[in-house]
């Protein structure tokens, strides 16, 4: 279907929730009455000491984000604030919202404290005179638009952060906004924390902006996220979908989601729609007929 094409639904049941011995897996959306249903829906940190969640809701504040949080008080009763395990209660939340969870449940984050042993090239400490340094020093989103980060610094709030965000805009010049990938610059920042970084440049085609129109071609294909291709929705004589390497097609300005360097009327090489809803609908297959652990 064409992403505005609307189709015909049976009409929502009278009862609030769906049934709990039919439940449909994966859940692609929120349940009706659902309060906090992630930043996609809502915002981040819906849950609040004031408004607590039930489990399976978010956005919530807890630990795993660091710096100034609300614990687990944004939860009601005796569950615990998860980190980045949203997904496990609906596709439709966003990779980094937190959800209320009872306590024990094994979906923790990997432990994040530095051994004080080897670090490498890699620095303990946050160098004299840096102003951003994640929010183990000053807090989430210290890259702003009206103060943008140099490279290494951060948090910055990208696009990686789904729901309302400064995009590449809290960096300065062409650096984009990373996903929690701070880490590599300091030991020091939050492994939650965002950090400005080139952009990658390694890749042969990277659109309009570095390079030229039309970098994929059938003679020189290209791989995913890579454009500018030159497909069916560029009309009049084009490649179709020859510009991209095997079974990857030609997308249409589609490209800024592989990155914000590339021009908005970029099209890159991307899976087919098809590939992706199976890969998706087999990974929630599996982890619904998964013993649980």
């Amino acid at each position: 279907y064409h992403p505005k094409d609307d189709c015909c639904i049976k009409p929502p049941t009278k009862s609030k929730f769906p049934s709990v011995t039919t439940p449909s897996f994966p859940l692609t959306e929120p349940l009706p009455g659902q309060r906090c249903s992630g930043r996609n829906y809502n915002q981040r940190r819906c849950c609040t000491p004031e408004n607590p969640c039930d489990e399976g809701e978010g956005d919530c504040d807890g630990p795993g984000d660091g710096g100034g949080h609300d614990g687990h008080n944004g939860c009601k009763g005796a569950l615990v604030c998860g980190s980045n395990n949203c997904k496990k209660f609906g596709i439709f939340y966003h990779e980094k919202d937190d959800c209320c969870i009872k306590s024990g449940t094994s979906q923790s984050l990997p432990n994040t404290d530095i051994a004080q042993s080897s670090f490498g090239d890699i620095p303990l400490d946050p160098p004299e005179g840096q102003r951003c340094r994640g929010r183990n020093y000053e807090g989430k989103r210290c890259c702003t638009p009206e103060q943008p980060c140099s490279e290494g610094e951060g948090d910055c709030d990208g696009r990686g952060d789904g729901g309302l965000n400064d995009g590449d805009k809290g960096c300065r010049g062409s650096l984009v906004c990373g996903s929690n990938n701070c880490k590599q610059f300091g030991h020091y920042y939050h492994a939650k924390d965002d950090c400005c970084e080139k952009p990658n440049t390694s890749q042969r085609c990277i659109g309009r902006n570095y390079g030229e129109r039309r970098c994929c071609t059938p003679e020189e294909q290209c791989d995913e996220g890579e454009g500018d291709c030159d497909g069916r929705e560029d009309g009049s004589e084009h490649d179709g979908n020859t510009g991209c390497r095997g079974d990857l097609v030609c997308g249409s300005n589609n490209c800024k989601k592989f990155g914000l360097y590339y021009h908005d009327k970029d099209d890159c090489c991307e899976r087919p729609v098809k590939e992706v809803k199976k890969e998706i609908a087999s990974y929630w297959m599996l982890q619904l007929w998964s013993p649980v652990r």
